[in-house]
């Protein structure tokens, strides 16, 4: 059916919502021209789950999206029944990571057959044109006016089609296995102890956002002569006889921000600890305690080693002046950023936050060190910072 077609009058579509599920369209058939209006309007199909809305599970309800959803529908002749559930908690946090490492691992696989198959299919059709076109010495050109013109022309387009294909299918083989490497290292870049502290910084901001928004009442205007809500609080009151008022929180509204407040606790317990176990592997997690003495330089996400200038409770302060001074890893003291400075200029400043700092070298160490051993020196101090296996 076409979505100009009016569904049979007992066609009843439900959207539902809860947190372990997400989003999702029931009592859609095939062809019976759901898909065609949703498919403009958030929702994507699945052979395992139907119609659905993505990243919808273990969140609240995209409630702009189910609208939208639900008054389209209903415009095309369907009845249409929403049901949100906001409150009962979905899934631990743990147990939808897993899921998503285990999806990765299924992706590597695919992607690695996929990779395996185009490469392979590349090279046997490059090897069989190489084997045909053996015995044309290259370079030798087209006898014009010869009987073996056509059938020399023709063998040489046939060519030209192969080895492209060929290249089209190495190229595609490329991909697939640059992206089954990078499905291999989901879990590992997901828990780079760098990265996981400022989705923690993140979260705990988050966190932070929803408590104030539950506790702070919102507000409303009513007009001259209307009544006020149950529980509204006059805040001020206007010439025209409008009011400001507070509204009191509803119970649902409250419930819902409750229940995403327990998520973000939930996420925020699983990262934390996994900081805590890279620690306990060696990994090195930075603080302001370590920069506090003189004559320390940190090595930044660069490979460089400047002097710290300062100390501070998220970060370390740096001359700015390193970006543009040429001459390999360092290190660049203060002094050396002072000398830098264009124009006579004051010495700028940048940051470098703890959770992006490689790690640490003191100026007792530099000393005396030509470049190349400084360059050493470096990656050994980042090797250590990660927790790697000292060199033998």
């Amino acid at each position: 059916m076409t979505t100009d077609q009016a569904p049979a009058a007992t066609t009843t579509i439900r959207i539902v919502h809860t947190r372990a599920e997400g989003t999702l369209i029931e009592g859609s058939r095939k062809s019976d021209g759901v898909w065609e209006i949703v498919r403009t309007r958030g929702f994507r199909s699945s052979r395992t789950v139907g119609l659905y809305v993505p990243h919808s599970r273990d969140k609240a309800a995209k409630t702009w999206i189910i609208n939208d959803a639900a008054g389209a529908l209903r415009a095309a002749g369907f009845t249409v029944e929403v049901s949100i559930d906001d409150e009962t908690p979905g899934r631990s946090f743990a147990e939808a990571e897993a899921d998503r490492n285990a999806g990765a691992e299924d992706r590597a696989d695919r992607y690695g057959e996929r990779a395996d198959r185009n490469t392979a299919s590349g090279n046997a059709r490059w090897e069989r044109t190489r084997e045909r076109m053996r015995h044309r010495p290259p370079g030798q050109p087209i006898l014009v006016g010869h009987h073996s013109e056509r059938a020399d022309r023709n063998l040489l387009d046939w060519a030209h089609r192969q080895e492209g294909k060929a290249i089209e299918e190495r190229n595609t083989g490329k991909y697939w296995a640059g992206r089954a490497t990078a499905a291999e290292h989901y879990q590992q870049h997901r828990e780079d102890p760098g990265r996981t502290q400022r989705r923690i910084d993140k979260l705990e901001a988050d966190r932070r956002r929803l408590v104030r928004q539950m506790e702070e009442k919102p507000t409303k205007l009513v007009g001259e002569g209307e009544e006020l809500p149950d529980g509204a609080v006059v805040v001020q009151t206007y010439g025209d006889g409008s009011r400001w008022c507070q509204m009191p929180v509803s119970a649902k509204t409250k419930a819902r921000y409750e229940s995403d407040i327990a998520a973000l606790d939930d996420e925020l317990e699983y990262w934390r600890d996994i900081l805590a176990k890279a620690a306990e592997r060696g990994v090195k997690l930075w603080s302001r305690d370590d920069f506090k003495e003189k004559g320390v330089y940190v090595i930044t996400r660069w490979g460089t080693a400047v002097e710290v200038m300062r100390a501070n409770p998220k970060s370390v302060t740096i001359p700015w002046s390193h970006y543009w001074i040429t001459g390999g890893p360092g290190p660049w003291s203060v002094a050396d950023c002072e000398q830098a400075k264009r124009d006579g200029g004051r010495l700028h400043t940048d940051t470098v936050p703890y959770n992006e700092v490689r790690g640490k070298v003191t100026r007792a160490e530099l000393e005396g060190l030509d470049p190349g051993q400084v360059q050493e020196l470096i990656a050994r101090k980042v090797r250590e910072a990660r927790g790697d296996a000292a060199d033998e």
